[in-house]
């Protein structure tokens, strides 16, 4: 799975938003505005970043939610089918690099 490389996490959602529509990926509603006290809780990690280090800073593993999406984004069936597939990758990758 390909990524754009990037320094840190602030680079990787600026990023993303700049790259994605700016609305929720769990319910289509329209994302907070980037100066509001929340704006960073709406980029969500499909795989822990502790544990799958290699997909930190991988644009493929960040989904846009609202903040009280995020909180609950283990419960919507979405983000369990994109941490399936994306599991698999990282997998597949960590085998070819090995």
């Amino acid at each position: 799975m390909m990524s754009q490389r990037f320094k840190n996490q602030k680079e990787l959602f600026e990023y993303v938003w700049a790259n994605r529509p700016h609305v929720s990926e769990i319910s289509g509603k329209p994302l907070l505005y980037p100066n509001h006290p929340k704006f960073h809780w709406q980029f969500a990690h499909i795989l822990a970043k502790g544990c799958y280090k290699g997909y930190a800073l991988n644009e493929n593993n960040i989904m846009l939610m609202l903040p009280e999406e995020h909180e609950r984004q283990e419960s919507y069936e979405i983000f369990q089918e994109k941490k399936e597939e994306l599991k698999r990758a990282y997998y597949a990758d960590k085998n070819i690099k090995h």
